[in-house]
C-alpha cells in the first residue's frame, strides 16, 4: 500500500523558507532550492519570501532569481512577474488597547464614625512627580513572654534488689 505525499500548501512553505533563511542566511540556495522542488507552482510565492527574507538585498536577490530560473525555467514569467511587483511588507503599527477605568462605586451612606477613644490616621507622601510603591515591613513581636519551667530527670531505676531467675534443671 502506497503512502500519498501531503501536498504543503503555498503559505506554509513560504513560511518555513522565510524562517530558515532567517536563521541561517548561509544556507539560502539550498533552502530556495527545495522549495522549488517540492511546490514549483508557487514560484512566484517563494522568491517573493526569500527576497523578504533578505531585506531585498540587490546581491542576494540577484542570487534568488538566477537559481529559481535555473530550477524552474518554465515558470520564468512568473519569476519575473513577482521580482517586478515586489514591494517591501508594510509594517502595521500595533493598535493601541483601549484601556478600562474602572472606579469603585461608593455607598450613600455616611462614612462609619470613629468610635471614643479611636483615632483615623492617613498616611501621606510628599508630592512626587512618579508614583513609588510603599513597602511594608511588618515585625513579628511576642504578646507576652513565655515561662519556662525545668524538668528534672526522674531518678534512676535501682534493679539490684530483683529476684534472679533459677538455672533450669
Amino acid at each position: 500500500m502506497k503512502s500519498t505525499p501531503v501536498q504543503i500548501t503555498c503559505e506554509t512553505l513560504c513560511g518555513e523558507l522565510f524562517t530558515s533563511i532567517r536563521m541561517e542566511p548561509d544556507k539560502m540556495v539550498m533552502r530556495l532550492e527545495e522549495a522549488l522542488v517540492i511546490h514549483e507552482a508557487c514560484a512566484g510565492d517563494i522568491v517573493t519570501a526569500a527576497i523578504d527574507a533578505v531585506n531585498a538585498d540587490p546581491a542576494r536577490v540577484r542570487k534568488i532569481v538566477e537559481t529559481a530560473m535555473d530550477l524552474a525555467p518554465a515558470r520564468a514569467a512568473m519569476i519575473t512577474a513577482a521580482v517586478k511587483n515586489y514591494t517591501a511588507p508594510v509594517v502595521v503599527a500595533a493598535a493601541e488597547e483601549q484601556m478600562e477605568v474602572r472606579r469603585a462605586v461608593l455607598p450613600t451612606a455616611a462614612p462609619p464614625q470613629p468610635m471614643a477613644g479611636e483615632q483615623v490616621r492617613r498616611a501621606e507622601l510628599p508630592l512626587q512627580t512618579r508614583s513609588i510603591p510603599i513597602v511594608e515591613v511588618r515585625r513579628a513581636e511576642l504578646a507576652a513572654p513565655a515561662e519556662f519551667k525545668e524538668q528534672e530527670p526522674a531518678p534512676a531505676l535501682n534493679l539490684t534488689d530483683v529476684p534472679r531467675a533459677k538455672p533450669a534443671k
